[in-house]
């Protein structure tokens, strides 16, 4: 019997999100359990965890402080008991039977190892761009991409907890997985197609977006904001657009030899690093 997919939904003071994206969580026919941790919430969505009504909700955490990502996931990682996993944000409008279209994909082929929705912008996807980049694998097209992002993907647990990062002192935000080291290792990971579009209600161009508004982003702005130091909304926003691009105008070797690069610290692998930031990375 296939068990259902179990998924994780870590909050933390966004209530003007949750009360959009709990609905399109529970209006999709998908067969998902639902893992809920809130961070300490102090506007009111620790409230809205409490009080959903729907026994797809597994278990509820509430935490007394933010205690970011790491301690959650692990907790997820260490109490679901499906063999596929996935993890949903609390910014993230999903597409309705997204679980139903990635589970069977990853239950098929073990090679597969992370994959999700397209969390930019429709228009930031151009197949005739990425074309170079999608590959196929036990029947199914892929766009391929070095990294997933943690906003709404699923995977095999066995991935996840064999590239979990085990010591929290070497962890430094979002996801605890070691992405990278995942498609090092030969798993493909990526969006398969057609492309299952989610909408990130924190980037700054979404008409939903209440948290990363235009001006000089505040302490509630977009976690991804808030690390890489982003002045102002707009600045972030071509980031993000940029990054679209990125991952589909690069080729897929040429993204590997960049991670590789970036592991190397001898004073050969700084120039070459700064060539190829130069003359390729834009």
């Amino acid at each position: 019997m296939v068990q259902p997919v179990d998924l994780l939904l870590i909050t933390w003071n966004r209530r003007e999100y949750v009360e959009k994206t709990l609905p399109t969580i529970f209006n999709d026919p998908s067969d998902f359990r639902l893992y809920c941790w809130d961070n300490g919430s102090q506007d009111g969505t620790a409230d809205l965890i409490a009080s959903i009504n729907d026994p797809r909700v597994v278990k509820r955490q509430f935490n007394s402080e933010n205690v970011g990502q790491y301690k959650p996931c692990m907790w997820f990682f260490e109490t679901a008991a499906s063999d596929v996993l996935g993890k949903v944000d609390d910014d993230i409008l999903l597409p309705a039977g997204w679980v139903d279209r990635i589970a069977p994909m990853l239950r098929k082929e073990p090679k597969f190892g992370m994959l999700g929705c397209w969390i930019f912008m429709p228009e930031d996807w151009n197949e005739k761009l990425a074309q170079h980049n999608i590959v196929e694998l036990s029947g199914e097209r892929v766009f391929r991409c070095t990294t997933v992002a943690g906003q709404s993907f699923l995977a095999r647990k066995e991935h996840l907890l064999r590239y979990s990062i085990a010591d929290e002192q070497s962890y430094s935000h979002g996801l605890p997985i070691n992405r990278v080291q995942m498609t090092l290792d030969g798993l493909i990971s990526g969006n398969p197609l057609p492309m299952l579009y989610a909408h990130n209600m924190d980037d700054p161009r979404s008409p939903m977006n209440v948290k990363t508004k235009s001006g000089n982003l505040g302490s509630d702005a977009a976690l991804t904001a808030r690390k890489l130091k982003f002045e102002s909304a707009e600045d972030y926003a071509k980031w993000i657009a940029a990054d679209a691009r990125r991952r589909q105008e690069l080729p897929f070797n040429t993204q590997i030899e960049w991670e590789l690069l970036r592991r190397d610290n001898s004073f050969m692998g700084k120039i070459k690093r700064k060539l190829l930031k130069t003359f390729v990375i834009k």
